[in-house]
């Protein structure tokens, strides 16, 4: 008889409860191999595991693929940094500190797997470079076995929770959207028939701020599945359509004298026959899209909302449909945060610099320990907005994985105690990692506690190695503890500064159309805008997002205006020249 209780706790979330044991699971198979090759340093291997190991298969195959990147590039630059300047540890610490500055702006700069690639990079590099400054002529052993550790980590990772992990969760994905749009397109129809009130119109708002986060989460589900580029171009381009849709449909209807109010219910008509064909599986099974009379280089307000539909319209078909080859047309042009990297490359720096000094000045056995804590955590959260908090829950994790691994080798196994034992050992902890990988509350925290314990433990060495274990743990509480601070107080980054930043970038572009150009030139802004815009209102912040929301719209609608404008001015131009 399985106690209530337990019983409870197992059939609570039955997919991360498995994620949970699969994950444990893996990273004990590759402790296990890694022991038996004899590689230095094998509980990378169970590191590796627990920080790739994803609840779908595609997020899984993707992040191992770029864990191993980022960590042969890393691997290779720390063995060219101590064969440089192994007798100049001055000159090590500098070009340490500009690899991972440079890391650091790198994972600023690209979205999700790629970004994390870039932080392995950067502090694979310090791994290899810092684990055993003392004695260079380990780096290639260390690098070795950091590469071949990661290289087991995936495969036990992939054969393990990629066998009992689900393929991905595209189709749930796509069916918030085609119910968000759906909802959205409804509600843009109601508005222009008269029939909202305020309430309702807050409503529109919120529906378009959903769109945002339907964004952000397109990395998250579809990286890593079949045609993922082909489907998160088609996805962000229908997102962009309906933000078209809402911004035009929500100025008409603000409009006070309305040109023609025949128009209006033409428009209202043509948004509800696209909104049922969100609603069903095959959006342009029913035939073309409906033909409104205008002719098909119209400009007005008619004809631009129906060739927005339409282009919705087409991108979710292609979305129900096997990816094609090419990349098809963007209608979103993502600038580069040149802005934000040279900030996680410059708090990078401030921070490492300094702790590198601290560590050669006194000469502390356990400094390069210090250093290695710091460079690690400011690398890896340095261009995360939600770095500050989740530091905080690192920290937690962190110090129960320190506090364990002194209890293991102290107290538990106070002398040096056969590999097979110290495997076996293992597993009560690993189960504790499993119930801790169960809940997403606890996640973050059980990763770090378990890879700390590995760490602190070596659990594929019969004693463990460097300094004493206390001092190896406060060296890395130093460092952390100075990752810590510089996450909160050294230029923070978080969702509230990204969005003044976003809403100032906005606002200069729109400031720079109103001088003038070319249609081109506003097809530029518009792809501009519609991306800046969807990352504006993706993610919480103290600031009500359909404020945000309203926003965005108006500023489509106002580079609309000056678009009809400067078309305007350029038919007169052509007229008086004419005259």
């Amino acid at each position: 008889m399985i106690p209530n209780g337990v019983r409870r706790f197992l059939e609570r979330d039955p997919p991360r409860l498995r994620f949970g044991l699969a994950t444990a699971a893996a990273a004990w198979l590759a402790i296990v191999l890694a022991a038996t090759l004899d590689l230095p340093n094998g509980h990378w291997a169970g590191i590796t595991v627990l920080t790739v190991s994803q609840p779908t298969k595609g997020l899984l195959f993707e992040k191992c693929l770029w864990r191993l990147v980022g960590t042969t590039a890393g691997a290779l630059v720390g063995i060219g940094l101590l064969a440089a300047f192994a007798t100049h540890p001055a000159a090590a610490l500098a070009g340490l500190t500009v690899w991972l500055a440079c890391c650091a702006g790198m994972s600023a700069m690209f979205r999700h797997f790629r970004s994390y690639g870039a932080v392995l990079a950067g502090y694979t590099c310090a791994i290899v470079a810092l684990i055993d400054f003392d004695h260079p002529a380990s780096v290639q052993d260390i690098a070795y076995g950091r590469i071949a550790c990661t290289v087991i980590g995936v495969l036990a990772a992939t054969a393990v929770t990629g066998l009992l992990m689900p393929p991905s969760g595209r189709r749930a994905l796509l069916d918030r959207t085609r119910q968000t749009g759906a909802e959205l397109l409804e509600r843009c129809s109601d508005l222009l028939s008269g029939s909202t009130g305020a309430a309702d119109q807050g409503a529109l708002l919120a529906l378009v701020a959903r769109l945002g986060d339907l964004d952000a989460e397109a990395d998250e589900v579809l990286d890593g599945a079949p045609g993922a580029r082909w489907r998160k171009r088609r996805l962000r381009n229908l997102l962009a359509s309906l933000l078209l849709v809402a911004s035009r449909a929500r100025a008409l209807a603000r409009s006070d004298d309305p040109s023609d109010g025949r128009t209006l219910q033409e428009l209202a008509s043509l948004l509800d026959q696209a909104a049922a064909r969100f609603r069903v599986q095959d959006p342009l099974g029913g035939g073309a899209f409906p033909n409104d009379g205008s002719p098909p280089d119209a400009a007005g307000p008619l004809a631009n909302t129906r060739a927005a539909l339409g282009a919705a319209l087409g991108d979710l078909r292609d979305l129900e449909r096997a990816p094609a080859t090419g990349t098809g047309p963007a209608r979103l042009a993502t600038p580069a945060d040149w802005q934000g990297a040279l900030r996680a490359g410059a708090r990078t720096a401030l921070c490492v610099l300094p702790m590198g000094l601290v560590w050669l000045a006194t000469g502390w056995a356990a400094g390069s320990l210090m250093l290695l804590g710091t460079c690690v955590f400011v690398t890896l959260l340095s261009a995360n907005e939600l770095g500050a908090p989740t530091i905080r829950r690192i920290v937690l994790g962190v110090l129960a994985g320190i506090g364990l691994a002194l209890l293991f080798r102290t107290v538990v196994l106070p002398h040096p105690a056969g590999l097979s034992v110290l495997l076996l050992a293992l597993v009560p902890v690993l189960c504790v990692t499993a119930a801790g990988l169960t809940f997403r509350l606890t996640a973050v925290s059980t990763v770090e506690f378990n890879n700390f314990f590995l760490m602190m433990s070596q659990p594929t060495h019969l004693a463990p190695l460097g300094p004493p274990l206390a001092q190896q743990g406060s060296a890395m509480l130093l460092g952390i503890g100075v990752a810590a601070l510089a996450l909160h107080f050294v230029m923070p980054l978080d969702v509230e500064r990204r969005k003044r930043r976003l809403r100032r970038a906005l606002a200069e572009d729109v400031a720079d159309l109103a001088e003038g150009g070319s249609g081109k030139r506003f097809a530029h802004w518009e792809a501009r805008t519609l991306s800046r815009g969807l990352r504006l209102l993706a993610g919480l912040g103290r600031r009500d997002r359909t404020s945000d929301a309203g926003e965005v719209l108006d500023l489509l609608e106002c580079g609309r205006e000056l678009r009809v404008l400067a078309d305007a001015k350029a038919a007169g131009v052509v007229i008086r020249s004419v005259a």
